[in-house]
């Protein structure tokens, strides 16, 4: 299928940035033969993480230092030819239930659509841009600390076998065990006990599969190797001098009375609690020493973007992979797919990249006939909704649940996501085209004329082919489909074909 987005060209200038739970993080890059040239980097501490309540919404001060630093990113990227931008948001947005309000406003800022990612879609890109930066010719261990997540990757050249994101980080474990600047041992065991057992399910798993050198990326590790060397004269992260380095915390007794003027005024406050994530997996991992590397989400994102067609057969990759693990009947798939392309393509408010996660979405809609056949639409609508799925950012993802549940049945309690991707009126001509497609194929018929169609602003007339004006079952099955489009506010008139002069 087609994605809108051309490959890089060699010369061409492309920007990322990574909208972390701690810091904003702004590269810009030109494209080489058979490489990337970062020419710029940009950090800034947001804090996004910062002053989350319980349930995980952001706080109004922690959203307007996001919008100040995407002003200050619109301004830089004024100032350069970029030829393609890509925004992608991780823990922070990820959890909070009222991102929508922040997303909306920082798009009139920055007018570029911004990807939610998933935590385990976040551990790929990182490991992308490590695995570009660093020559891993071993099984690595690669742990990436951020505000609000840690990412823990298997993988060696440029394939991860272990892909893992836990819900603990710099800000988070800050605000929970060291919110009030005290440092005692009893809340460092407490913030390390809390990191194992978050820990835990990954264990058996990541053992296993074992590696033979271990990689820290993003800004807690780089501060702590930094520590280390600073400190113990290590040029490596061990577990000895974590060690040590609690203790000296400790006895500071509190996070002004650290010292360590060498790190950043805005660094020094979550390094006790980054420090507690750290040991919390060489503790758990039993990790002797750590390395460091420069690159993390933002160049894995720059580097998928030097080159599109990657990104688009992981996320083919990850269609035949669910295909395979739900036994899914791909040639009535692909078929169904391609019939739901081929109507919404009629369609005034056609979107190329509309188009191809709907043919995903046609290749995915079965998935839930490995769990009942009974209710498939509601099975598919949550394993699409749950699965990690590889490539896929949180919100075309949640497209393609959304298709899943709702494309046969009634749709009297159909709501469509909120999303920046589509607005409902889009997403709406999606269904209509699936639900479509697959009453079209009922029966698994493979071998028939396709449909003509002709839309409106809310209803569609379809014309069906002369040789099945007079198929009963067909007509049947479209006519209470009339009466399920009616609950949702659409108008389906159907027209029969006539017979050749």
């Amino acid at each position: 299928m087609p994605n809108k987005h051309r490959p890089a060209q060699v010369g061409d200038t492309i920007a990322a940035i990574d909208m972390g739970s701690n810091s904003f993080h702004l590269a810009i890059a030109r494209v080489m033969e058979n490489n990337v040239q970062i020419l710029h980097r940009v950090k800034q501490r947001v804090s996004l993480a910062e002053g989350m309540d319980d349930r995980g919404n952001l706080a109004d001060a922690a959203m307007e230092r996001g919008w100040a630093c995407l002003a200050q990113f619109a301004q830089r990227l004024q100032e350069s030819r970029i030829s393609d931008l890509r925004l992608v948001a991780t823990y922070a947005l990820r959890q909070a239930p009222n991102r929508q309000p922040f997303l909306e406003h920082a798009r009139t800022i920055i007018n570029a659509p911004i990807e939610v990612i998933p935590g385990r879609e976040e551990a790929r890109l990182i490991f992308h841009g490590v695995s570009h930066a660093e020559e891993l010719d071993v099984p690595t261990l690669v742990i990436d600390i951020g505000g609000g997540s840690t990412e823990l990757i298997i993988g060696q050249d440029g394939e991860p076998f272990q892909l893992e994101s836990l819900n603990m980080g710099c800000v988070s474990f800050h605000d929970r065990f060291f919110h009030d600047g005290k440092l005692s041992q009893k809340r460092f065991e407490k913030a390390i006990v809390a990191a194992q057992q978050q820990l835990e399910p990954l264990l058996e798993r990541y053992q296993q599969q074992g590696w033979q050198a271990a990689l820290g990326t993003s800004g807690t590790n780089k501060a702590l190797t930094q520590v280390c060397a600073s400190e113990f004269d290590k040029t490596l992260i061990t577990r000895k001098s974590l060690e040590k380095l609690l203790l000296k915390l400790v006895e500071a007794g509190h996070i002004d009375k650290m010292g360590m003027d060498y790190l950043s005024d805005t660094r020094r406050p979550v390094l006790p609690a980054g420090l507690a994530v750290l040991l919390g997996c060489f503790r758990a991992l039993e990790i002797d020493e750590m390395g460091f590397c420069d690159a993390a989400l933002r160049e894995g994102v720059i580097f998928e973007m030097a080159n599109r067609a990657p990104q688009a057969s992981v996320c083919q990759d990850t269609v035949e992979a669910m295909q395979r693990l739900y036994h899914v009947d791909t040639r009535h798939a692909r078929r169904v797919a391609e019939t739901a392309c081929h109507l919404y393509r009629a369609q005034p408010g056609y979107d190329e990249e509309l188009e191809e996660l709907l043919f995903w979405g046609g290749q995915l809609h079965e998935v839930g006939l490995a769990l009942n056949s009974k209710g498939v639409q509601r099975h598919s609508g949550y394993i699409l909704a749950n699965s990690n799925m590889a490539g896929f950012h949180l919100e075309q993802q949640q497209l393609l649940a959304f298709l899943g549940r709702w494309h046969r049945k009634r749709l009297d309690e159909c709501e469509p996501p909120s999303l920046q991707l589509a607005r409902n009126s889009q997403l709406q001509a999606l269904l209509v085209s699936l639900r479509l497609a697959v009453i079209w194929h009922l029966g698994r018929r493979h071998h028939v004329d396709l449909p003509s169609v002709s839309w409106e602003k809310k209803g569609l007339e379809l014309t069906l082919p002369q040789a099945l004006s007079d198929d009963a079952l067909l007509t049947a099955d479209l006519e209470q489909e009339t009466e399920h489009l009616k609950t949702a506010g659409w108008a389906l008139k159907l027209i029969p074909g006539e017979a050749p002069a």
